[in-house]
Formats: structure tokens, C-alpha cells, sequence
């Protein structure tokens, strides 16, 4: 993965673990960046045609959507794994 993805995939993490440290208030702002974030990692995977992590950090993309727009309360237990499993996409790169 090129720095750039790398590098935003750090942001990403630094985010979601600024969020889960806010719950159970939700914070809009630090998902819209996440999300940010995570588009650009997802890129980056794209480009290299690294699948596996693609679609690993499309799941994240998706959790984290939920916890930004959930129908009921914020999926906090989904958003910790997804944090989990980007940690892992970070360390395979």
C-alpha cells in the first residue's frame, strides 16, 4: 500500500478511536472524516489490486456508515470491530 493510503488509513483509525472514546454521544464530524478516510484507503487497494484488504475495509466503510446514519441506536459493538479489523488491514501493510 502507497503512503498516501497508509496515511489515511491512520487517520481513519485515529477517528473511529476518537468516536468510540465520545460513546455514547455520536460525534457526525469525526464519521464524515473517517469515512473520508476510509474512501481514500479503499483507493489506494484498489489501485494496487489488493482485493483481500479491499474488501475488508468496504465492510469497515459500511460499519461505519451505521454508526453515522443508524435507524435506532449507534451500532457501538459493530463500530469496535470494524475498528479491530482495519487495525489488522494496517498491520498486513
Amino acid at each position: 500500500m502507497d503512503d498516501a493510503a497508509r496515511e489515511a488509513g491512520r487517520q481513519a483509525l485515529a477517528s473511529l478511536e476518537r468516536a468510540l472514546a465520545q460513546k455514547p454521544v455520536r460525534d457526525g464530524e469525526v464519521f464524515s472524516g473517517a469515512t473520508e478516510s476510509l474512501c481514500r484507503l479503499r483507493d489506494g487497494l484498489t489501485a494496487e489490486g489488493d482485493v483481500d484488504r479491499r474488501g475488508t475495509v468496504n465492510a469497515v466503510i459500511s460499519a461505519v456508515l451505521a454508526g453515522h446514519f443508524p435507524l435506532g441506536q449507534t451500532p457501538w459493538p459493530e463500530v469496535e470491530t470494524a475498528v479491530a479489523a482495519l487495525r489488522t488491514v494496517l498491520v498486513q501493510a
